[in-house]
């Protein structure tokens, strides 16, 4: 059995990245976007990774917290109450478990994400400059 904890730090390059084709549901009608998983914790609670997608605009659920940071591009989410939020470059957006709304790209997106994924858990987010 191959030893998964590792205490070497790791350096990934971007020729060293594998893209693979991200999730989506098969209700969407934009093609898929591509993802890149660099690291995922032994009990698959915790991800890492890069996620870019040209397209994309379908209501969303998360049944996990996502914090993601944007390097590229906008989205536009509408929340349940009609709220309205534009993220772009430079912008983390954070979208605690349980939170629901509508996703669009409004032009091609790349962002680095972050999953927790625990039932129950809170996420207590950075409350500053900016509101929630």
């Amino acid at each position: 059995m191959t030893e998964r904890r590792s205490t070497k730090v790791r350096v990934v390059k971007p020729e060293d990245m594998i893209w693979e084709e991200a999730a989506y549901k098969s209700d969407e009608h934009e093609a898929p976007g591509k993802e890149f998983v660099a690291a995922a914790s032994v009990d698959d609670r915790f991800s890492f990774g890069l996620w870019q997608r040209d397209e994309q605009s379908r209501h969303f659920e998360r049944p996990y917290h996502e914090i993601a940071y944007i390097i590229e591009g906008e989205v536009e989410i509408t929340d349940d109450d009609g709220e309205v939020i534009v993220a772009g470059p430079g912008d983390i957006l954070i979208t605690p478990q349980g939170s629901k709304g509508y996703w669009k790209n409004l032009t091609p997106v790349k962002k680095v994400w972050g999953i927790y994924e625990e039932v129950g858990a809170d996420l207590d987010p950075y409350i500053g400059p900016g509101g929630f």
